[in-house]
């Protein structure tokens, strides 16, 4: 009798450990509202990669970073100007994970991806920056819900590469709240719902005689062949809804006129989204763009004349376009410490652009809109 009690307790103190292993090795939510503010958790850092050429643009990549949590891989989707220095902003693609690291955890971690976050931003131009950045949903093969708000306000440090190019902007400082939960929160939407791209066919050009339709920031030409006019040089110009990029110097072949030259430029990338007038939502683009630059150089004034155009259909659409710029005025010599010269860059220039369903056969002049 006294084996059995014995065996009997053995038995007990086993079964109650295994139960407590059990207990212990089940992943357990805390379920709750987390805010980094009041010291529940800390952030890191947040950081946009600026992929798609600058701020702003469709294809940035957008990430941030705190005690227990990482949200990574959102891409800038669409963005819609709704007042002075103010925006809204799609990331679509993201993802959120939490771990034990942070206060909603005992162990292991959640995760939930394809997630579509939207940002309320304001900027003044001079650097200052403030944000409001929301998305809920629910994790991966779980019933458990969050909502996530990050909020910022402040100056953030913008990289750039050794041809003043925008890298990336980040910061150390911002506050964000997650709650977690067994129900769902209010809709939020998600990708179902995004709108599918939708093209404006038309003619849009930056001199139109009742204002621009688009707006140009810069054109750049970087002397990696050495020089201006040698061949691997390369072309870059941005502006509303645009960007043209990875263009190399092909061919040079002088014209009959005097310090004229015909140049062509392949491999360039075109690629246009929705902040310009031609596309509702997304992008379309377009590789292996062959442009034709006519220009002419007066080495006493330094002034630079160009012509460039190139047309082409969008990767997978049947959408056509031609594009026209031209260019009048002394661009700026950036020069390296040896005294070599390292690009020359102009903020001024005129474009015309053409959407078409079918191939394009006129030759436009970028200040003469047909429309």
């Amino acid at each position: 009798m006294k084996k059995l009690v014995i065996f009997g307790m053995c038995l007990l103190v086993l079964t109650l450990g295994l139960t407590a292993k059990k207990d212990k090795d089940k992943i357990m939510v805390i379920y709750d509202t987390f805010n980094s503010g009041d010291g529940d958790f800390s952030t890191k850092f947040w950081k946009e990669m600026f992929k798609g050429g600058g701020p702003g643009q469709p294809g940035n990549t957008l990430m941030a970073v705190g005690q227990g949590f990482i949200f990574k891989k959102a891409v800038l989707n669409d963005t819609v100007a709704v007042g002075p220095g103010q925006h809204t902003t799609t990331y679509v693609m993201g993802e959120l994970m939490l771990n034990s690291s942070g206060p909603w955890l005992n162990k292991g971690k959640l995760k939930d991806t394809k997630i579509v976050a939207l940002n309320q931003s304001t900027t003044d131009g001079e650097g200052w920056l403030s944000f409001e950045l929301t998305f809920s949903g629910r994790f991966d093969n779980t019933g458990v819900y969050y909502q996530v708000t990050a909020t910022y306000e402040g100056t953030p440090e913008v990289k750039y590469d050794d041809y003043d190019n925008p890298v990336f902007q980040r910061d150390y400082e911002f506050d964000a709240t997650i709650a977690i939960s067994d129900t769902a929160f209010s809709d939020m939407p998600d990708l179902d719902d995004v709108k599918k791209p939708k093209v404006i066919y038309g003619e849009f050009s930056t001199c139109n005689e009742l204002g621009p339709d688009f707006n140009t920031k810069y054109w750049k030409e970087m002397f990696k062949g050495g020089a201006p006019g040698q061949i691997g040089n390369t072309l870059k110009a941005l502006g509303d809804g645009f960007i043209f990029k990875q263009a190399k110097l092909a061919q040079v072949t002088p014209l009959a006129a005097p310090d004229t030259y015909e140049t062509i430029y392949e491999g360039g990338v075109l690629i246009l989204n929705s902040s310009g007038p031609w596309l509702n939502f997304g992008k379309l683009k377009a590789v292996n763009v062959v442009a034709t630059n006519t220009s002419q150089l007066d080495d006493e004034t330094g002034i630079l004349n160009f012509m460039i155009e190139f047309e082409g259909e969008f990767m997978d659409t049947g959408v056509h376009f031609k594009v026209v710029a031209s260019y009048e005025g002394q661009p700026e010599i950036k020069y390296n410490d040896e005294d070599e010269m390292v690009f020359q860059r102009g903020t001024d220039f005129d474009v015309k652009i053409i959407i078409d369903d079918e191939p394009i056969t006129d030759n436009p002049d970028p200040c003469k809109n047909g429309n």
